[in-house]
């Protein structure tokens, strides 16, 4: 609740001075419509008794100009403020979520977390326009009832007497419509993740012709979406429909009251419509389900965005990482997911310089060791050290620039090819761009593009081999002191593999590496082998002395193109 709340309060605050001409049109818009019945009744008591209009019409269409004036600001405010909240909540959710580790963007799906990022965060963004809308509606009304009383303690007292019924149903109906509200959203994000999936896959899917089995899967969330939304609607239909039938008979006993204290003389006739206008300002105290209504969608919004919010981001130190050549130490390495250890107890020490090739059967914990001895995942137990500072100690800027990844499926993030390539938080120069990918044997592909590593990376269609290559050149372009490849060369044929890892050892020599993968000319190539079994490292060392083992020469006895 806390969190939600603050939550609220950033995005209400991220408006600036919006916020300021939000809520001062506000007032602004009660003031006139409080003041505008008493000018009309002024006018029409002038009218009636004979005396001159203008000095009566004049003031009463001087606030009708103010009241629209307001209003238009008022809408005006409301949209900026809306618009900067999300934007706010849509920054923090970004940044929040690329600073997590994976294991905590792991924890919510690509099309879950679009839903929160659109859907969510402009709703909950929205709260400051529905309290705003909200509060007015209590200064009107209240404002009204004031001036009933003022008119005749007789129409105030009757106003009150619907004002408990009111409050009750009210805050009943509250709780409900946040309830189902996050219920809705949580759905929303079901089918948005479903759909995301579907679209990820329609290669498959049409290959596999299961386009009418894809579309109901994907569909199957909206009975439960459907039921969330009616339930939302149906609290706040019923609370309109309550609320709204005490409205008539409130404003009937107030204006029959009024009408007779007109005719019998105790009141002006230009009372009755002054009555008439504040019992309807009045009334605002039994129409607040639409501003409660958007407040409780927006709160019940707000905790979407939250729970993303709430995921612990890995803490960092500030320790400067001292000279060395990338010695990595693990120490009691485990992780875990869910209920199943994907690794336990590991202890592995690399030292400068090696090149350590992590191989296993599938599941065996390769990528995911890969991914704790570079800092993307923490791990449950156990500590990790580069050059004996331990990575949760070290500056974050100086552990990206010491350890540089490749990955099996590589994104291309820039506008063109060399930007692709060169991505890092620190510039790199062109030739160094260039001579990455002609050790990485991308020089080749590149060179046929349209405009070579100028072309746009929007649109390119590459093969995956050719996407690996391009990732091990944006490995191999910075200097770093550790590489990690985590099956960065899957997607290359068997001559490939061999030319681009040739021309790796080359490029790379003196660097520490840690390289998982499935081949075993991956293996043979690697000053050390860490055999991976079960998620615990089985056993350490050459590969001609791990050889003469059955159990590890199987690894690769199905190994795709092997002969014999």
């Amino acid at each position: 609740m806390g969190g939600t709340a603050e939550a609220l309060r950033g995005a209400a605050r991220s408006s600036g001075r919006w916020g300021l001409v939000l809520a001062a049109a506000s007032l602004l818009e009660a003031a006139t419509l409080l003041t505008l019945p008493a000018t009309v009744a002024r006018a029409v008591d002038a009218a009636l008794a004979g005396s001159p209009i203008a000095p009566a019409a004049v003031p009463a269409l001087g606030v009708l100009l103010l009241a629209t004036v307001s209003e238009a600001a008022r809408r005006l405010a409301a949209a900026v403020v809306q618009e900067r909240g999300a934007l706010h909540l849509r920054r923090r959710l970004v940044r929040h979520v690329l600073a997590l580790d994976l294991r905590g963007q792991r924890a919510f799906d690509t099309g879950d977390l679009l839903s929160r990022l659109t859907g969510a965060a402009h709703e909950a963004a929205a709260a400051p326009v529905a309290a705003a809308r909200a509060a007015t509606s209590v200064v009107i009304s209240l404002g009204g009832l004031a001036a009933l009383f003022a008119l005749d303690v007789r129409l105030g007292l009757l106003f009150l007497c619907a004002a408990p019924a009111a409050a009750w149903t009210t805050r009943s109906s509250l709780g409900q419509m946040s309830l189902f509200t996050g219920r809705y959203m949580s759905v929303l994000g079901e089918l948005s993740a479903r759909l995301v999936e579907a679209v990820r896959g329609a290669p498959a899917i049409r290959a596999a012709g299961t386009l009418d089995r894809e579309i109901a899967r994907v569909r199957q969330p909206l009975a439960d979406l459907r039921a969330a939304g009616d339930r939302f609607w149906d609290v706040q239909r019923r609370m309109a429909v309550r609320l709204g039938l005490a409205a008539p008979l409130t404003q009937v006993l107030v204006l029959g009251t009024a009408g007779v204290a007109v005719a019998s003389g105790g009141l002006g006739p230009g009372a009755l419509p002054a009555a008439s206008a504040y019992t309807g300002l009045a009334l605002g105290l039994l129409r607040l389900a639409g501003p409660l209504g958007g407040l409780a969608r927006a709160h019940g919004c707000a905790a979407r965005v939250q729970e993303v919010l709430d995921a612990p981001v890995p803490a960092t130190g500030a320790r400067a990482l001292p000279n060395g050549g990338g010695r990595l130490t693990l120490r009691g390495i485990g992780v875990r997911r869910g209920e199943h250890w994907v690794l336990r107890d590991v202890n592995l020490d690399v030292p400068a310089g090696c090149s350590v090739a992590l191989v296993g059967r599938s599941g065996a914990g390769k990528s995911a060791l890969a991914e704790v001895a570079g800092g993307l995942l923490s791990p449950d137990t156990g500590d990790v050290e580069l050059d004996g500072v331990p990575l949760r100690e070290l500056d974050a800027a100086q552990a990206r620039v010491a350890i540089a990844y490749a990955f099996e499926r590589p994104n291309l993030l820039g506008d063109t090819v060399a930007d692709a390539v060169a991505y890092a938080d620190r510039p790199v120069e062109r030739r160094s761009v260039r001579a990455a990918l002609a050790a990485c044997g991308a020089d080749a592909f590149v060179a046929r593009l349209p405009h070579r590593e100028h072309t746009a990376v929007a649109g390119l269609t590459l093969s995956g081999g050719e996407l690996q290559r391009l990732g091990l050149a944006r490995a191999v372009c910075r200097d770093a002191r550790v590489v990690i490849l985590d099956d960065a060369t899957s997607s290359l044929d068997g001559a490939t593999e061999a030319r681009v890892g040739d021309a790796l050892d080359r490029v790379l020599r003196g660097r520490t590496r840690l390289v998982a993968g499935h081949r075993e000319r991956t293996a043979a190539r690697a000053d050390l082998v860490a055999w991976l079994d079960g998620g615990r490292l089985r056993a350490l060392g050459p590969h001609t002395a791990l050889r003469a083992d059955p159990a590890y020469r199987a690894l690769f006895a199905e190994e795709p193109g092997r002969a014999g």
